[in-house]
């Protein structure tokens, strides 16, 4: 019964990762745009400017707003690499790898959301015939072996590591406001 529940809990922080994915994804591409607007705005110059400059004069930008602003956005960066080389691990190294890909990426990758009806488009152009209930069972599987990869068989450290996640996107989204 307990390696039920970790597989349960291991496929719904899976899907919940998944589901943030483009929320996070948008959240770091407008931080990064304001991060470097504000930086323009002070300094007049570029982001590569700014340090060459700091790095020439010896200043020291630690534990200031502008460390803790690049901290958060690299650690949004990493956490987002890793779903997507977990995703490409999936697809390049699994018997069904492609075929899961597509199906993920439809689902929670690609910039734009898209409906069940145009996913199953979206694969069937692949030659793979599929229906609303079918399709949802490879989504799941799919999920249930991304989750492997993310997490390992044991589940010990996804609710830290999805709480990162959670305080990255929060930060994200504080600085857009």
């Amino acid at each position: 019964m307990k390696e039920l529940k970790d597989k349960e809990t291991l496929w719904h922080d899976t899907q919940l990762l998944l589901r943030k994915y483009r929320q996070v994804k948008w959240a770091l591409e407008v931080s990064s745009q304001q991060a470097l607007k504000e930086l323009q705005q002070r300094t007049g110059g570029t982001l590569d400017t700014f340090l060459h400059a700091a790095v020439f004069a010896g200043a020291d930008i630690s534990n200031t707003h502008l460390e803790g602003r690049a901290q958060s956005l690299e650690r949004s960066r990493k956490m987002l690499g890793l779903i997507d080389n977990s995703v490409e691990f999936l697809k390049q190294n699994h018997p069904r790898g492609e075929f899961y890909y597509l199906i993920l990426y439809h689902y929670y990758l690609s910039p734009k959301e898209i409906s069940t009806s145009d996913i199953i488009d979206e694969v069937e152009k692949t030659g793979i015939l599929l229906c609303d209930k079918t399709l949802r069972k490879y989504r799941n599987e799919a999920i249930g072996l991304l989750g492997e990869i993310l997490w390992g068989y044991e589940d010990r450290e996804s609710d830290s590591i999805l709480d990162e996640f959670d305080r990255c996107l929060q930060a994200s989204i504080r600085n857009e406001e």
